[in-house]
């Protein structure tokens, strides 16, 4: 697995938006990973603080880019709270500041199950998202990167866009309504 591809599955959540997620880009925080990986093996497999975080970042990750993928796929306002629950838990320093930030919010990932039904792409995108917060090892991670990419770059973006679009209601004339 590469940087790449998790800088790829990022780009493609958020195409045409530019994130800023990451000091020093997504591709810098995957091969943090690595480097905390290795040195890991080099002391005998034992997990460490600075692995266990560094993969909790990838893993925060990859889980923005399946909620910002399904914000954009479903329009629903609401999910952007869990969008700026996982963006703000990026800010942490430790793996027990990110959880902490998550459980203080978490009632806001509910709002991502309403209506997910009404779209296959977007049960498959919650479900890696769910797949996400699941896996634990980082193989498991490499693997729904690349699931992920390849779901992303089959959604057509247009017609969701279109779809949201025709969901709007008409602005109705404030002059209208003071007639009524």
């Amino acid at each position: 697995m590469s940087a790449r591809s998790f800088e790829l599955l990022i780009e493609a959540a958020y195409h045409p938006e530019q994130p800023h997620l990451f000091e020093g880009g997504p591709a810098s925080v995957y091969e943090q990973l690595e480097k905390a990986f290795k040195a890991s093996r080099l002391k005998g497999d034992k997990p460490t603080e600075e692995l266990g975080y560094r993969f909790e970042m990838v893993r925060l990750g990859m889980a923005i880019a399946f909620v910002k993928a399904f914000t954009r796929l479903s329009g629903n306002e609401k999910s952007r709270e869990a969008l700026e629950v996982l963006q703000e838990a990026l800010k942490a320093k430790s793996t027990r500041e990110i959880d902490k930030i998550i459980q203080k919010k978490i009632e806001s990932f509910d709002h991502l199950y309403h209506e997910i039904f009404v779209n296959e792409q977007r049960e498959q995108i919650l479900a890696l998202f769910e797949q996400t917060l699941d896996a634990g090892t980082k193989e498991e991670l490499d693997e729904l990167i690349l699931e992920g990419l390849e779901v992303l770059q089959q959604v057509d973006w247009e017609a969701a866009a279109q779809d949201e679009d025709d969901d709007e209601l008409p602005h109705l004339d404030e002059d209208f309504l003071k007639n009524l």
